[in-house]
């Protein structure tokens, strides 16, 4: 093997329990499984997850939805994203539930329901303040479309509900609390405004991970699980004790070394200052170590942190293994995981690459084989 990914699910077992036990009655687990289930395998990791008893699955699009219902997976498939009003009739017959994103798409999408005469599921998104996606909720008017939307008869479609997203829950930034509170009472407002009217909203969530243990007012019929799963905490001043399931780990391929003057791969951004050995390790951005990472990050080697040098590759990389004992062709290198006494997270990889978390996970590519315990 190359490089592969170990998934440790009695991990993320733990983590379901530990964010379950902060829900209210009644308060549903939507375990977020886009991008591959933040690169730790979509389909798997469905799976396991429904074994659990998780029954709400939501993903960015409807080709992620299609690959999840096509390997067996059941429960509710829902989109969180943009659904073109072509791929309805794909969408109705999964049974899928599909944002809707503003009154022109409800119209786009009750018109792509009445042709292929199969019901559509939908949820509407409602735009609090990440102005992404959603219905407006400011103004009268505002809140007026949108009880419009669920009153007006629309032949095969059916609204479950509505959904919001935070834009800095896990945010310490000045104002950010402020701004999620005023998110959240939009939010409610729309709740408010409906069942006044006598309207039910249905199925309402707006909490990610990082509002599940910061906001528990904001929990409603559910909250949408993504990075609490995999066992990263993204607001660092309400942390659950969740842990990581993903190790991710490489080989050694060659060790030479080299002399003071030389340099290490494209571009020649690393010059060694002196005899230094290096390690080659079979990683490199296409598996989704990012070239960023370049002269910056660390893999862990025999217990030891050997600092990455020179200009990542494409399928390759290059390691200070100066002063660590028994590197060999062979030696096992942890991009993410455990050596020894050390430990190194996504976090401390995305801090090193001037990025999030997120994208750490989400970039792992699909020739990284997958293995699950």
């Amino acid at each position: 093997m190359r490089t592969w990914l170990e998934v440790d699910f009695g991990q993320i077992r733990k983590n379901i329990d530990i964010v379950k036990s902060t829900l209210p009655k009644g308060c549903d687990m939507i375990a977020v499984v886009k991008a591959n289930a933040y690169g730790h395998g979509d389909i798997f990791t469905a799976k396991k997850l429904q074994s659990y008893g998780i029954r709400r699955f939501a993903v960015a699009c409807i080709d992620e939805a299609l690959a999840l219902k096509n390997a067996g997976v059941g429960g509710e498939l829902i989109i969180l994203g943009y659904t073109d009003p072509q791929e309805a009739l794909f969408a109705a017959k999964g049974g899928f539930t599909v944002a809707c994103v503003s009154p022109d798409h409800l119209k786009e999408l009750s018109a792509a329901a009445l042709e292929c005469e199969l019901p559509l599921k939908l949820n509407l998104a409602i735009n609090t303040g990440m102005n992404r996606i959603g219905f407006e909720c400011k103004t009268e008017k505002d809140l007026a479309d949108i009880a419009s939307a669920y009153t007006t008869k629309h032949e095969n479609l059916e609204i479950r509900g509505m959904f919001s997203h935070f834009s800095s829950s896990d945010d310490l930034s000045e104002g950010a609390d402020e701004y999620t509170l005023m998110q959240l009472s939009r939010f409610e407002k729309v709740i408010s405004y409906l069942k006044e009217r006598g309207i039910d909203p249905g199925f309402t969530h707006i909490s990610n991970s990082g509002a599940i243990g910061k906001y528990p007012q904001a929990r409603f019929d559910a909250v949408r699980c993504g990075a609490l799963l995999y066992g990263y905490n993204t607001a660092m001043d309400a942390k659950l004790p969740v842990e990581p399931a993903m190790t991710w780990k490489t080989k050694v391929s060659v060790v030479r070394t080299i002399d003071k003057g030389d340099a290490v791969s494209y571009s020649r951004k690393f010059i060694a200052s002196g005899p230094t050995t290096i390690a080659t390790i079979g990683v490199g951005y296409a598996d989704g170590m990012m070239r960023s990472l370049s002269n910056k990050g660390f893999v862990l080697i025999n217990g030891c942190k050997a600092p990455m040098i020179g200009n990542m590759c494409m399928d390759q990389m290059m390691v200070d293994i100066s002063g660590i004992p028994g590197v060999v062709p062979g030696t096992e290198a942890v991009l993410i995981g455990r050596s020894g006494s050390l430990v190194q997270t996504a976090d401390d990889l995305a801090d090193a690459a001037g990025t999030c978390m997120h994208e750490i996970l989400s970039s792992i590519g699909l020739r990284v084989e997958r293995y699950y315990k």
